[in-house]
């Protein structure tokens, strides 16, 4: 079993006005990088135009919402909309464990660029040298499902990252003993699936422009059928 969406196509959702929402697959990069294949040069070709920038990013290897500007003023109005909290973000992850009905995390993060990986540590446990480097993070988690799998009793939750930090729902998630499925790096490795089960679900924002308050919505691209099944590695 795989759970993968493999397609190189630009998946494009929703376009208005110098503003373009896609569905990346996993395993796609949202801007150029390192090698494979990325959402800018992808956008690129699909509209024929070299002015595309990304206003948001998603990790590689997970999948859902992400939006491009194709025009300058778009692309400075949003980027300030993001940065003062305005576009709210809504993810779903299966992950491994038994979650409340809602809880919030608040764990600070520091990022080792060489390694690329992510720590968490509570505010309370951080030393004055700590504060140099880790940055606040809040997570918003609300339970939709719990189910028992192979693997163990697991849950469907929605998340929404108050703060944009790397790797922060991932981490923040494994920081409070509710590891993504699929995660070889802070989850739970399981046979068949090939990447985090965490999905870019939901855009709300109003239109720079328009003024008009948008919502957009993409599905899992996973078989929680198929979850149940997947066995730990």
């Amino acid at each position: 079993m795989t759970v993968r969406h493999s397609t190189l196509g630009l998946v494009v959702l929703w376009q208005s006005d110098g503003l373009v929402v896609v569905d990346k697959p996993a395993g796609i990069l949202s801007q150029p990088g390192s090698d494979g294949p990325n959402l800018v040069d992808l956008a690129r070709a699909h509209f024929a135009q070299d002015t595309i920038a990304v206003l948001h990013r998603l990790d590689r290897n997970v999948s859902g919402l992400v939006m491009l500007a194709t025009r300058k003023a778009e692309a400075r109005a949003m980027s300030d909309s993001f940065q003062a909290g305005e576009v709210d973000r809504r993810y779903v992850a299966v992950v491994r464990g038994v979650p409340a009905d809602a809880l919030v995390i608040d764990a600070w993060l520091d990022k080792d660029e060489a390694r690329n990986v992510v720590r968490a540590r509570d505010e309370a446990s951080l030393s004055a040298s700590d504060r140099e480097s880790f940055v606040a993070a809040r997570t918003e988690v609300r339970l939709e499902s719990r189910f028992s799998a192979l693997f163990g009793r697991a849950a469907v939750v929605e998340a929404r990252p108050i703060t944009g930090r790397s790797h922060q729902i991932r981490v923040h998630l494994a920081h409070v003993g509710l590891p993504i499925v699929g995660d070889p790096k802070y989850g739970v490795p399981v046979r068949g699936i090939d990447r985090p089960l965490l999905h870019a679900r939901e855009l709300r924002f109003v239109h720079p422009t328009t003024r008009e308050p948008i919502t957009i919505r993409s599905v899992e691209p996973w078989s929680l059928a198929d979850v149940r099944i997947a066995k730990k590695r």
